[in-house]
């Protein structure tokens, strides 16, 4: 599809993703200096005059909504919706920054602090949506965009539009949806049984306030078999007026939760108070690993037994649920040839600027000091020097680019050590490759797509070119001995 002008002005140009609702693209708007956007397509169950009307009466009502909460500064507006060719499409704001996913990694626990602001950020935007009485229906980290201008989140891809891709209709004309909306281990029980409710997106923020806490995603937290109830305290060491709060905002039973976003958040703004506040630019504070269960529990199905009180009277229509959601892994825009040009450009001009201020420093010291540990030190600080230059390149392609430099300048100073071991001739360069492709990769794994070739190139082009320097270096004194030979016998 990439190309394709749609409604005679929005171009598309990369794909994002696609689930089981529709697809997702980032387009051009040809009318308004190719302003980028995103591009949302949605196909209706059937294409049958019925169903198909349903769907353009149902897109255009979700249309109005959306377009209302767009006023609100941490929703994107909605800048036009058409229909095309029988299919539908909503035209938004595009949001730069990342999604919360690659804040909230498995396997590590986020402090208290953090998850506090996080949870209040939230909640004040859920608070706004549900005063127009709308359900989200779909929050969970991908939805969750920080953005990069100023750090808050963004709330995206509301779920009741996704109605349209789930609409049919039956033989006396009554519509019903073919899946539940939502994505397991954020959805609770009313929700994925078709009866979802404002507190049914408390209990989504509430999962990943655990979630973010306890660094296990939903499917490896177990419930109480008696009732329902999540499991959590035990794998982590927080306070308990938070986790009551949590506990609270994830009752298997909605009824007894915060009836509203609003009172969600006063009860932490209490809490907030009372513990002196916390800096709105609380980070990542803690970096402990938690493993997994080898085996996560998978919830909500099957679901484990519930007090009698919680069972329902009425018989719910089956439920299934769609198919998974197979994003892009692409989720910043594309690198192109612009992007490698400047990288070697920064590296070159790195190198160079290391290479002389090495050069100069090695001549001026005695010879006796040129040890391997004063000369690994002063190619520590070249590696700083290189990273400096290659971060002013990615800060803008990864978050929290500044760890490259700290790997790069760690990478030169311990890798450099080897190289001017003795007893490393040869190999070294392969060491040197290998220590800075490590540490590298370490700051790119979760963030480019294939990572791992880093560590290769890395370690190829250190070792390649140590030993061309080093034959090089033998055949200049080859040449030069052959040299005062013939002269001495001319």
């Amino acid at each position: 599809m990439s190309g394709q002008l749609l409604d005679g002005r929005y171009r598309i140009i990369q794909f994002l993703g696609a689930g089981g609702f529709g697809k997702t693209y980032i387009a051009e708007d040809t009318k308004l200096y190719d302003a980028r956007c995103v591009v949302k397509q949605l196909q209706p169950t059937s294409t049958d005059p019925t169903t198909l009307q349903v769907a353009r009466r149902l897109f255009k009502s979700e249309a109005k909504i959306l377009y209302q909460l767009g006023n609100h500064e941490q929703i994107p507006r909605l800048l036009a919706y058409f229909e095309e060719n029988q299919e539908f499409y909503l035209v938004q704001e595009l949001i730069a920054g990342h999604d919360l996913s690659e804040e909230l990694t498995p396997g590590k626990k986020l402090s208290e602090s953090y998850v506090i602001v996080l949870l209040q950020n939230l909640l004040e935007t859920l608070a706004f949506v549900h005063q127009h009485h709308v359900i989200h229906r779909d929050i969970k980290p991908q939805n969750l965009i920080r953005r990069q201008q100023d750090g808050k989140i963004v709330l995206i891809d509301f779920g009741a539009v996704k109605q349209i891709s789930t609409q049919v209709v039956n033989a006396q004309g009554q519509t019903r949806m073919t899946v539940s909306i939502g994505t397991p281990g954020y959805m609770p029980s009313e929700q994925a049984s078709g009866s979802p409710r404002l507190s049914s997106d408390i209990y989504a923020v509430g999962m990943i306030g655990i979630q973010a806490l306890t660094g296990l995603l939903p499917e490896y937290l177990p419930q109480d078999p008696q009732t329902a109830e999540i499991i959590w305290r035990n794998r982590v060491q927080v306070s308990s007026k938070l986790a009551n709060i949590l506990d609270k905002m994830v009752r298997y039973d909605f009824r007894q939760r915060y009836p509203s976003a609003t009172e969600a958040s006063q009860a932490l703004q209490k809490l907030f108070n009372t513990s002196g506040g916390v800096s709105q630019s609380a980070q990542v504070a803690s970096t402990q690993r938690v493993s997994p269960p080898r085996n996560p529990i998978k919830t909500p199905s099957p679901t484990p037994p519930v007090p009698p009180q919680y069972h329902r009277t009425s018989r719910a229509q089956p439920q299934s649920f769609p198919p998974p959601v197979t994003p892009a892994p692409v989720k910043r825009p594309e690198v192109g040839s612009w992007f490698w040009l400047k990288w070697a450009t920064a590296t070159f001009v790195g190198l160079m600027v290391a290479g002389f201020g090495f050069n100069v420093v090695a001549a001026l010291i005695p010879v006796a000091l040129v040890v391997s540990q004063v000369m690994s030190s002063i190619l520590g600080i070249s590696g700083i020097l290189v990273g400096i230059m290659q971060w002013l390149v990615l800060r803008r392609h990864i978050y929290q680019a500044g760890w490259w430099v700290l790997a790069t300048a760690v990478g030169y100073l311990t890798g450099g050590w080897f190289v001017f071991t003795q007893d490393a001739v040869f190999y070294s360069g392969f060491v040197l490759g290998t220590v800075l492709g490590i540490l590298q990769w370490l700051v790119l794994r979760k963030q480019v797509y294939e990572a791992g070739r880093w560590f290769f190139v890395n370690v190829v082009t250190f070792g390649v070119c140590h030993i061309l320097t080093i034959l090089i270096i033998a055949a200049d004194n080859s040449d030069s001995g052959a040299s005062e030979i013939w002269l001495s016998s001319s």
